[in-house]
């Protein structure tokens, strides 16, 4: 079976893969396992990876077992056990497209649920459940170091509902109701959210907010606003680019709807919306509801989240993950035409298998699939990207890093 990536090397990772491209790799992966019963022999083994099946009754090694079944009989106790009880693929009934999805996955192939059901030839409920669960895993196998960022920040590639998101609204409300939720339990000190308060810190104090008294917010806002959120400058100073201050100061004591800015701006507006995102990133405007930008300085009830972007700056790497970023809500937007917010964390996962190739070679996604237990459907349903999601470096990304140091 072949292993190798299909796509050529290169420091910009791999390509976005071709309908052509992506009929011979469907190709490829029938010739290698043509049949149901062959894709269950291949999860069967690499689930004991060689190893001996023994009797999970009885504990003896003699026992019978069908080509591409997976379930197993004792000679000696004449007990059945099925081998993917217990396992991610317990009870999974289309065996073949769960390998294939591991397949394309493990070798950077980037394909959504909507392709996928239909190359697959399976419903479109069947192929979003998958590709849910697998990303589900890569999520979970996250290192602890990975980059912390305000989802707010993700918005431009946010522009389909969920169940999440309110009755009649734009995508985007789902994030301004999630944040005023928080707000509204950080306020009150006897809901659920401050539960042992005395003994965990809340994790908004983690990412550097603090919910103190209204003279502390009100001195919080008022230093914040004279100076630079990222290195505590005066605004005056700060150092932007050209492009950037031009942004900058065409929102000057006033909010501005997006195609004003591009307008006024004379700058195209995909341009405008990455500058605009690197401003975010920075703390330097804020978002509004409608698609209007604000000074952060100019608006108090956005200290927050100015804060929290800070956070995401001081935890170092800073071209870095403004590249990482900017990177990943191309991704969101060329490949998947937008996405929920419910499952940002979800799609940020899959950004990060399909990036980086080092982490994710051919194999990999099926050991951690294998290092997993069962994950239900209910999971999957009831999942909410939190406020804060992660991404990871890739590790060529860190190598550099640690390199220039």
């Amino acid at each position: 079976m072949n292993t190798e990536s299909p796509f050529p090397e290169s420091s910009g990772g791999p390509k976005q893969v071709s309908e052509p491209l992506l009929a011979a790799l469907w190709q490829q992966f029938s010739t290698d396992f043509p049949t149901a019963k062959h894709c269950m022999e291949e999860l069967c083994k690499r689930a004991y990876q060689d190893r001996a099946i023994d009797c999970r009754r009885c504990g003896s090694n003699e026992v019978d077992k069908g080509f591409g079944e997976r379930t197993i009989i004792c000679r000696s106790c004449g007990e059945a056990t099925w081998l993917t009880a217990g396992t991610f693929f317990h009870h999974i009934r289309l065996p073949q497209a769960w390998l294939a999805a591991i397949w394309l996955m493990e070798r950077g192939v980037s394909i959504s649920s909507c392709q996928f059901h239909k190359l697959a030839g399976i419903a479109y409920s069947t192929a979003w459940n998958i590709f849910k669960k697998l990303s589900t895993v890569i999520e979970r196998e996250m290192p602890v170091e990975s980059q912390t960022l305000p989802s707010s920040l993700f918005s431009r590639a946010i522009c389909k509902r969920s169940r999440e998101t309110p009755a009649r609204s734009h995508p985007r409300a789902e994030q301004e109701d999630l944040e005023r939720s928080m707000s509204a339990n950080m306020g009150d000190a006897s809901s659920p959210a401050f539960a042992g308060a005395s003994l965990t810190p809340p994790a908004s104090e983690e990412l550097g907010l603090r919910s103190a008294s209204p003279t502390h917010a009100s001195q919080e806002a008022t230093e914040t606003s004279q100076t630079d959120p990222q290195h505590g400058q005066p605004y005056g100073s700060v150092q932007m680019s050209p492009q950037e201050k031009k942004v900058f100061d065409l929102l000057t004591g006033q909010e501005m709807h997006f195609d004003v800015l591009c307008q006024r701006s004379g700058l195209p507006a995909g341009e405008v919306s990455s500058l605009l995102i690197f401003l975010e990133l920075a703390g330097h405007v804020v978002r509004r509801p409608g698609d209007y930008y604000i000074r952060t300085a100019d608006d108090m009830s956005s200290q927050k989240c100015a804060i929290a972007a800070r956070s995401a700056f001081h935890a170092g790497f800073t071209a870095e993950v403004e590249r990482l970023m900017v990177g990943a809500i191309k991704f969101l937007r060329e490949h998947y035409q937008g996405i929920s917010r419910k499952y940002l964390q979800n799609y940020l996962a899959a950004y990060w298998c399909r990036m980086d190739r080092k982490r994710w070679p051919p194999g990999s996604l099926m050991q951690a699939c294998l290092r997993q237990g069962p994950i239900r459907d209910k999971e999957i349903r009831c999942y909410v990207s939190p406020l804060c999601v992660r991404i990871p470096l890739c590790q060529q990304d860190e190598f550099r890093i640690r390199s220039s140091a």
